[in-house]
């Protein structure tokens, strides 16, 4: 009994002990609240002095705050790449793309093997350092490590430019495509009916990249999705 006396003795001490360890720090939460309301409060104060002292310079400082919250991210509806964080020439930064949650009917394989090295959304641009919107998935490989068609479909579209280097896009019916970009070859044709896990290219480091890795988008209805909603098993 004496010893389990001695032992609750030691809990309740133990907890008060806690209790004064935590005090000092809710007092200083309660203490940069209180810093801040006071900082809040002082603004406030300027603002309507400066309003009744100088309406001018008021009126000024409105309108350059208004400007400011109603600034759009993308500056116009088309930017290049250049000014977005994206990997396409001409990308409505606002319109192009859709964040919201989805799903399809048949499991997506995953098109290479390899580790994620860039996500879908907003991002600062490796190479141009610009912030914008990532439009797909980069998944970094050794350069020729096959390509695999995502679903079953019809080579829509094979081609070379500067930014995606060379690229291979997909059509899947239903108004989805695949995008698959930065390849070192192109092996499907175009207008070529590819069977889903079908070999259509290889990981490369054609245009504008850093290194081996294939840029992955998902389209549907003309808007670029994130693919990793069904990426599940890299």
């Amino acid at each position: 009994m004496d010893s389990f006396d001695e032992t609750y003795s030691d809990l309740r001490k133990k907890k008060s002990d806690d209790k004064r360890n935590k005090k000092p720090k809710q007092d200083w939460l309660v203490a940069i609240s209180a810093v801040q309301l006071v900082l809040a409060m002082l603004g406030v104060l300027l603002l309507l002095t400066v309003s009744k002292l100088s309406p001018v310079t008021f009126s000024s400082l409105k309108a350059e705050f208004e400007s400011l919250m109603q600034k759009d991210i993308s500056e116009s509806k088309e930017v290049s790449l250049f000014a977005a964080g994206g990997e396409d020439e001409k990308y409505e930064a606002t319109e192009n793309v859709c964040f919201a949650p989805f799903d399809t009917t048949v499991n997506m394989i995953v098109p290479t093997q390899g580790r994620i090295t860039s996500h879908f959304g907003y991002r600062y641009h490796p190479i141009t350092g610009k912030f914008g919107i990532h439009n797909g998935t980069d998944i970094a490989a050794p350069e020729g490590t096959p390509i695999y068609a995502a679903f079953n479909g019809r080579v829509e579209e094979i081609g070379f430019n500067s930014i995606r280097g060379n690229y291979i896009l997909v059509s899947h019916g239903g108004d989805t495509q695949t995008l698959y970009m930065h390849c070192s070859e192109i092996l499907a044709p175009e207008d070529a009916l590819v069977r889903q896990g079908e070999v259509i290219a290889k990981v490369g480091n054609t245009g504008y990249s850093t290194g081996p890795h294939l840029h992955f988008s998902i389209l549907i209805g003309g808007k670029y999705c994130n693919p990793e909603w069904l990426i599940d098993d890299i």
